[in-house]
């Protein structure tokens, strides 16, 4: 079995593929190492450091407002002072976990002998989708395009148009030079990071499609609540940190509108929540795919554990109650009563299974990860001592 997914041969999800071998060759990515923080210094070299090159030749990086000074703007600090460098770390912590969670289906034999060619088969096309050229071509494509109409800044704006990126009648596009910089070059390539991992979410959904589709060894009476693939809800937390990375973007576009904008924090409610369900959406939706194995296993369970349930209730109530009970073994202490308890304790956990392998806290969890970012936009609208006396009050 542990052939089928070989770990000393880096069948990861993160790792690899035609971007991944072009830092290779550029030195970005030394052998060994992921080189997380060369590639972070690359990256600014080749986005913020031009960018304000450009804005202190032009005059703005700190212009006469702050909608037109490159250096008071939020967004672009958490874009990529903070994502990418989060994208960058994520292969080092997503990644692993995600790997182990493959490997979980071999160690917890979940998988028949039978299934092992198919298990196999689908772990080499992790690898072909992964190293494929095309998929990256199309990201770059979409990068470029998306810098354009996808940007946070251009749907969420509520203040006035005129921005450090505008440039005079004049000028290309409407924009300066660090404009241009900004639109051809630095959001481009913060998208292609982006659009790369979720190709690689993707690719693990298929994964876990066809793992689905295989007759698996599920275990009703499991624990964890999830006939035994509870695990997957755990290894999909380690996803979290890609909400977080997003919302650091948002949280510091829409504190921009807020504190420089005047921009009232309720207009923003509904983005906010619409931004919480599509996080939790992306990184546990995925997992719902098991939801009719998962639920043909619980009815399955409930069948067959009533009808032994019924079978071992009537033996143990003809054998103490209707009787004669047996004279060489007391009631009291008797290995019976136990298991019927026993029993009784699996047919309520299979009562209880759920039919997706994550729980409410998991979803909780999430929530709160990509609402962390957004929680200091309260000191821009309430004073300090105010919260503090608010907290204070709520605990006393």
């Amino acid at each position: 079995m542990t052939s089928v997914l070989n770990l000393d041969n880096e069948p990861e999800f993160q790792l690899g593929g035609p971007a991944y071998r072009l830092m290779q060759r550029l030195g970005l990515i030394r052998p060994g190492t992921p080189s997380i923080l060369r590639r972070f210094v690359a990256f600014l070299l080749l986005t913020w450091v031009p960018l304000l090159i450009l804005a202190l030749i032009e005059g703005s990086a700190l212009g006469p407002t702050p909608q037109e000074s490159l250096l008071l703007d939020f967004a672009t600090y958490a874009r990529f002072f903070l994502a990418i460098p989060l994208l960058f770390l994520s292969e080092v912590t997503v990644g692993p976990r995600l790997r182990m969670a493959g490997r979980q289906f071999l160690d917890g034999h979940f998988i028949r002998e039978d299934d092992l060619p198919a298990f196999a088969a689908a772990v080499a096309r992790i690898r072909q989708r992964r190293e494929a050229l095309l998929p990256e071509v199309v990201m770059v494509g979409l990068a470029f395009l998306g810098a354009w109409f996808l940007a946070i800044e251009s749907w969420t704006a509520t203040g006035p148009a005129l921005t450090w990126r505008s440039g005079g009648p004049e000028s290309l596009l409407g924009l300066s030079l660090a404009g241009l910089w900004y639109y051809l070059i630095a959001v481009p390539l913060l998208q292609f990071f982006v659009s790369r991992w979720l190709w690689r979410l993707i690719i693990w959904s298929l994964f876990l499609f066809e793992l689905s589709r295989l007759d698996l060894r599920l275990i009703p009476t499991h624990p964890d609540r999830a006939a035994g693939l509870g695990f997957l809800g755990g290894a999909h937390l380690s996803l979290g940190i890609f909400p977080f990375a997003f919302s650091c973007v948002l949280s510091a576009n829409l504190a921009f509108q807020i504190y420089f904008g005047g921009a009232p924090i309720e207009s923003f409610k509904l983005l906010f929540l619409v931004y919480l369900v599509v996080m939790v959406l992306l990184i546990l939706g995925p997992l719902l795919i098991f939801t009719p194995k998962l639920a043909r296993a619980r009815r399955q369970g409930m069948r067959e554990y009533s009808l032994l349930a019924n079978d071992y209730n009537r033996a143990f109530h003809q054998k103490w109650v209707v009787g004669p009970p047996p004279d060489d073994e007391p009631l009291l202490g008797s290995g019976d009563i136990q298991s019927l308890a026993d029993l009784g304790n699996s047919f309520g956990f299979i009562r209880d299974m759920k039919i997706f392998p994550f729980s409410q806290q998991q979803i909780l969890q999430i929530a709160i990860v990509a609402s962390l970012p957004g929680l200091p936009l309260i000191f821009l609208v309430m004073p300090v001592m105010e919260l503090l006396n608010l907290l204070a009050g709520a605990l006393l």
